[in-house]
């Protein structure tokens, strides 16, 4: 990783980092109701004729995270490798509003729904896709407007088509699942199970979010950790309490992981590749497991509002977002992959490579690995997740 960027995380929220699962929407039920007027077709009133790009207003108002695109890790080289086609295209330029994790993202769209969302997209991740579809709030993207999406992994865009519906264009992703110190550690298996392991106890990271549960019920043989019943989910709650001594530290930045590693406080953490790159770099003996159980792997997209007045503008980010160009500067610069595969891998370290699998995306498919999902009862994982870390 290159050190200006391991600075900046230092300091900054990582683009998935401290994702809380923390069952923020309380309330919003009424917003909900009310705002499921949404037109059927794509925002526009019927009979309406669509303005043309040169006549929508501009300053795309664009919801994102810190680093993809406002400048806060490569003040230059992200709107030269993310927008700057855009820009090229169109004339303008975006204006960038962030959020620092899905749930705050997620509240403040559905707390401005009923007045107007003031933004033209938004780039939430997949788990969260639902929800935001269900607000009547999003329209789906018109793909022949968008050229790159032909070179868009088809199996990773699914992810992004709810009822039939493009309501989400996939951009990025990685995965989770063990990383440890091979001259420390000696699995007893490829299993997740090796965060739970008696034999490290004091040596052991686990991410700061809910999802700790849903790597218990994989592990603990459950049919569906999103979608855990009460008993289910007590029995996970139950085996994380009974597990949690042997856990030195809990991360909300994987920038904190790789420093844990490096310091030697921990040997084994539950990891994005990212930290996996970090290690590498720093000359660690590390291995990023390829469990039993699958790697979960995330991704994230952008959508599209109804009630933008910058339609076209919003095709073209996109666009620009969804080139070879920005893709090669996502996985050599922030170690994640992206939906377009059409990359030199020559010029990729070998370690990202290895790490993301990104000569062999077969990974990406089940049982390799499982996509991190929907959870519809969100409050009660996140009131389970509290009490074991109260415990």
């Amino acid at each position: 990783m290159p050190d200006q960027l391991g600075r900046l995380f230092q300091r900054s929220m990582g683009r998935r980092d401290l994702l809380r699962y923390t069952g923020m929407g309380v309330g919003i039920s009424a917003v909900l109701a009310a705002c499921k007027q949404a037109s059927s077709a794509g925002g526009l009133p019927s009979g309406s004729t669509r303005p043309s790009l040169s006549a929508e207003p501009g300053d795309l108002a664009v919801f994102d995270w810190a680093g993809y695109g406002d400048g806060s890790y490569y003040p230059k080289l992200e709107q030269a490798n993310l927008w700057q086609a855009y820009q090229d295209q169109t004339g303008d330029t975006p204006q960038f509003t962030l959020f620092q994790d899905d749930d705050f993202g997620y509240t403040k769209v559905a707390s401005s729904a009923q007045g107007g969302v003031p933004f033209d997209i938004v780039h939430p991740c997949a788990y969260r896709f639902q929800d935001y579809v269900n607000l009547g709030v999003m329209q789906p993207w018109d793909t022949s407007l968008i050229p790159n999406w032909s070179n868009l992994n088809p199996q990773l865009e699914q992810f992004g088509n709810i009822d039939g519906k493009q309501y989400f264009i996939v951009e990025d992703w990685g995965f989770i699942a063990p990383l440890y110190r091979a001259d420390k550690v000696t699995p007893q298996e490829d299993s997740f199970s090796l965060l739970f392991d008696d034999r490290y106890s004091g040596k052991i990271s686990w991410i700061d979010t809910l999802e700790m549960l849903v790597i218990a019920g994989f592990v603990n043989g459950v049919s569906n950790p999103w979608e855990m019943t009460d008993d289910e989910l007590d029995a996970q709650k139950q085996f994380l309490i009974s597990k949690k001594p042997l856990v030195r530290s809990f991360w909300q930045q994987s920038y904190e992981l790789f420093q844990d590693f490096k310091r030697e406080e921990v040997w084994i953490g539950y990891a994005w590749p990212d930290a996996y790159a970090y290690s590498k770099n720093a000359g660690l003996d590390v291995v990023y497991m390829n469990p039993k159980e699958g790697r979960i792997t995330w991704s994230c997209g952008f959508g599209l509002f109804n009630d933008t007045q910058n339609y076209y503008h919003a095709h073209d980010y996109v666009d620009s977002w969804s080139s070879s160009k920005a893709a090669q500067f996502l996985v050599g610069s922030y170690y994640y992959g992206h939906a377009n595969a059409h990359i030199d891998l020559s010029s990729v370290s070998p370690d990202i490579v290895k790490a993301l699998s990104l000569d062999d995306l077969s990974i990406l498919q089940p049982p390799n690995s499982n996509p991190e999902s929907y959870i519809p009862r969100r409050q009660v994982y996140a009131n389970a997740w509290g009490e074991v870390k109260a415990s």
